[in-house]
């Protein structure tokens, strides 16, 4: 067998299969060919599907599809013999109603997100061991006997859970989770769960209200959003401070059993006894410094160094007078001595002169008249004659 024949083979067995086919999802990507025949691919989650929709059957059509429309089709299987290429051949298509959905959510993400209600610094901490948690959903959900269940598999837990009945599906949702989220915000509550089950993408369109997001962003108390499954996101998941993946993982997120407190309490005090201990050494060391500054400073012996200095301030002071006493005793000798020999000259000296007669010094007596004698006092000298001896 050839490759043509395989794929023959193959096309044959599709067809015949695979027939009055409804298939429905996102078109990913589409190409109109000049032939007038469109070509694209559809995904879901997880898959993808090349389609093709011939000129004959899209010329009936009152719109023009484009990437991110939700389409549906009614077709069959078939395979391109000649690349061997595996396709869904639609005869019809229509648009799904969830693509209007699909649309107004972007453009919703897409404001809000410009708004900045998605930031990360709006988005509120939880608290580590809350004590009072509020879910709001439907009393009747699948949603609640799941987190119910959760509850109660746990063990010495210490949180007590207030219920707000809220509708989680349906046109008048958004007004109803509104109206929970109020009351709740009037208890003392330190943590809110919004939650509900899987469901379709229109079941869960109500927590894509403009009104609601708002309500959220402006909550006082940490809000977590656990909406339908993992792979379901909704606005209410990005306004909110956190999403958890389904309702379920909300719980184990936030209830923290009583061994789990008691192991914490215990890492928490012997961090506490490090930090005391620390803290006593410290104000320890700095009150033996202290002690040791007093004493270098101590007013025993500020005076001896006041003392001291005295002492060395009188040495000084008997140094300097003695100096000076010497000095002063030195002058009054030099004095007295000059005073002896200016008055000893003085009594050898009364009765003599000196004349100019010959430079010689004579008494009194032996002067003659006219005689030309020197006259001489302590600074000056004069001549005179001697009239009448």
């Amino acid at each position: 067998m050839n490759v043509s024949e395989l794929n023959l083979k193959a096309k044959v067995l599709l067809e015949t299969h695979f027939e009055n086919i409804e298939l429905e999802g996102e078109i990913s990507k589409i190409t109109f060919h000049s032939s007038g025949h469109w070509y694209f691919e559809l995904k879901d989650e997880e898959s993808v599907i090349a389609c093709a929709i011939f000129k004959r059957y899209n010329l009936s059509l009152d719109f023009k599809p484009c990437v991110g429309d939700f389409i549906k089709l009614n077709g069959s299987l078939s395979l391109y013999s000649q690349s061997g290429r595996y396709q869904f051949i639609a005869t019809s298509m229509q648009k799904d109603g969830y693509g209007d959905l699909e649309a107004k959510f972007l453009a919703l993400k897409e404001k809000l997100k410009n708004e900045g209600l998605f930031d990360e610094k709006y988005k509120k901490p939880l608290p580590k061991f809350p004590k009072n948690i509020g879910i709001i959903t439907s009393f009747t959900s699948a949603a609640l006997q799941d987190m119910i269940k959760i509850i109660n598999q746990k063990e010495n837990f210490l949180s007590k859970f207030y219920i707000f009945n809220a509708l989680t599906q349906g046109n008048t949702a958004p007004n109803s989770l509104i109206n929970a989220l109020k009351k709740a915000c009037d208890f003392k509550l330190d943590v809110i769960i919004i939650a509900r089950g899987g469901g379709s993408r229109e079941d869960l369109f109500c927590f894509n209200d403009e009104s609601l997001a708002r309500a959220i962003f402006d909550t006082k108390i940490p809000i977590i959003s656990a909406i339908g499954h993992e792979i379901d996101y909704v606005i209410s998941d990005f306004v909110a401070d956190l999403r958890a993946p389904t309702p379920s993982a909300a719980i184990d997120l936030l209830i923290n059993c009583k061994d789990d407190l008691d192991q914490n309490l215990d890492f928490l005090e012997d961090k506490l006894k490090i930090i005391i201990k620390n803290k006593f050494q410290n104000w320890q060391n700095i009150l033996d410094i202290n002690h040791k500054i007093l004493k270098a400073n101590s007013i025993d012996k500020m005076i001896n160094q006041k003392l001291h200095y005295c002492d060395i301030l009188k040495k000084q002071l008997f140094t300097l007078l003695n100096t000076k006493f010497i000095k002063t005793q030195a002058s009054i000798d030099n004095l007295e001595q000059s005073f002896f020999q200016h008055k000893n000259f003085f009594q050898k000296s009364k009765n003599l002169i000196s004349i100019k007669k010959d430079g010689k010094i004579i008494n009194l007596k032996d002067l003659k008249e006219n005689d030309i004698v020197t006259l001489y006092s302590q600074d000056n000298k004069k001549q005179a004659q001697i009239l009448k001896g």
